[in-house]
């Protein structure tokens, strides 16, 4: 006769306390984040709110339950290359609070095998090994107070790993609205058919690829920025700037250090409104990692936007230099379609005649007065163009706009940098820039 097995009463009831483990873990991490130096939550919604031609609310959020983040991880593949492995972290974090620990035990070790150096994958195996036991303090509670050197180093590891933790699930856990598009992207001319945004309170990069004239999003990855967070005015001050910029070249592995992993976008940091405020500073890329480390914590870079090897490559791949724009903001404003649509045929109505008026005068702000009639030079003068089609981007005080010639498409690439002065916008700069 078989005797039954019997289960601890605490083995009965982890299952049932495990389903509450995300809500705390993220309560916690949370905390943990927006203590980190550098990230000012208050101050980048306030920011986020000055866009004068966009609304200032956010379109609400839907938040996902651990089932139903069980049944994404599950069903969403890995794009075209792409490893995959954000996926299955979170379907085992989703495993865990669905109270399956052996299936979540039996990923997280296969998630370290296939990648050792993986930090947060480790961590996510040593909860779960010590969830099994019937501990579950791992997920939701800080380490405890250090008493020396060591271990508070040890801490602030743990506590850097698990904002990781946090910025990864909220990809999931509370997505862009459906069709939402972030209102720094005002219009996209048919030659520009990519985009990219970095949100840098969520430590999420947005691909967008145009389609029929709007953008859609296409997919997003996570990003490490720089160890003082976002907002960079001065060389070596360990931040990564805000602003409007585009992708200058693409540069491969082989023709880089090993610390930049396994590709390069670099970005025209400083722009023209950067030098006009003063701003220093120079190599400012989205890159890889180095081969000993899979992920950054989110506060870890120099300044650099730095994301995995295989999210690099895949981002690198179809993804053109020259007009390619890739606005970082503290927190991205989404709207629906239809909210737009009416602003970008709000904003381009303002802007058309100015931005003809000034591509047609061919005179650049930047340029210094004529000189006098005894003069044997004058100053460079921008050629006279008509603009064809319009890329508008827009960024709290400032828009760019991108163009080029109406009659030659094949002509070179155009910008005007517009600054808002008293109710008013004000051209800073004009210039060819290829």
């Amino acid at each position: 006769m078989n005797t039954p097995i019997r289960r601890p009463l605490a083995r009965k009831l982890l299952p049932w306390a495990l389903l509450c483990v995300p809500l705390v873990f993220a309560a916690r991490a949370a905390t943990d984040y927006n203590a980190v130096p550098g990230h000012d939550p208050s101050t980048a919604q306030d920011k986020a709110a000055r866009f004068a031609d966009a609304p200032t609310d956010n379109a609400p959020r839907r938040a996902v339950s651990p089932r139903t983040l069980l049944r994404l991880t599950t069903s969403l593949g890995a794009l075209p290359n792409q490893d995959g492995a954000e996926r299955r972290l979170l379907h085992a974090y989703a495993q865990v609070a669905a109270g399956q620990l052996d299936a979540a035990r039996a990923q997280a070790e296969q998630l370290v095998r296939d990648y050792p150096h993986f930090s947060l994958a480790q961590l996510l195996l040593g909860d779960v090994m010590q969830a099994s036991a019937g501990n579950t303090a791992g997920f939701a509670a800080a380490p405890p107070a250090p008493s020396t050197e060591a271990e508070a180093l040890q801490r602030a590891r743990i506590l850097e790993l698990r904002a990781e933790a946090l910025a990864r699930l909220g990809a999931y856990t509370a997505p862009p609205p459906p069709g939402a598009i972030p209102a720094n992207l005002v219009a996209l001319a048919p030659d520009v058919h990519r985009a990219i945004v970095v949100d840098t309170a969520r430590s999420r990069l947005y691909l967008f690829e145009q389609r029929n004239g709007v953008p859609r999003l296409e997919t997003s990855y996570y990003f490490s920025q720089g160890k003082l967070g976002a907002g960079k005015t001065l060389a070596g001050d360990m931040k990564t700037p805000l602003g409007i910029y585009f992708i200058t070249r693409k540069i491969g592995a082989k023709d880089l250090k090993p610390l930049y992993g396994a590709g390069a976008l670099t970005l025209n940091y400083p722009n023209e409104w950067d030098k006009q405020q003063g701003h220093t500073g120079f190599g400012v890329w989205l890159h890889g990692t180095p081969p000993d480390s899979y992920a950054r914590v989110p506060l870890a870079s120099d300044g650099c936007v730095v994301l995995s090897n295989p999210d690099v490559r895949s981002l690198m791949a179809d993804t053109p230099a020259g007009s390619t724009p890739v606005v970082i903001t503290r927190q991205v404003q989404w709207l629906t379609a239809d909210q737009w649509a009416a602003q970008r045929q709000r904003i381009t109505a303002q802007l058309q005649n100015d931005v003809t008026r000034a591509a047609l005068q061919g005179v650049r702000p930047q340029d210094a007065p004529p000189a006098p009639p005894a003069a044997t030079h004058e100053p460079a003068r921008n050629v006279p163009i008509t603009p064809g089609a319009l890329t508008v981007l827009q960024y709290p005080g400032q828009i760019v706009v991108q163009y080029s010639a109406a009659d030659s498409p094949a002509s070179p690439l155009y910008r005007q940098y517009w600054a808002q002065r008293s109710a008013k916008w004000q051209l800073i700069f004009q210039g060819s820039v290829s």
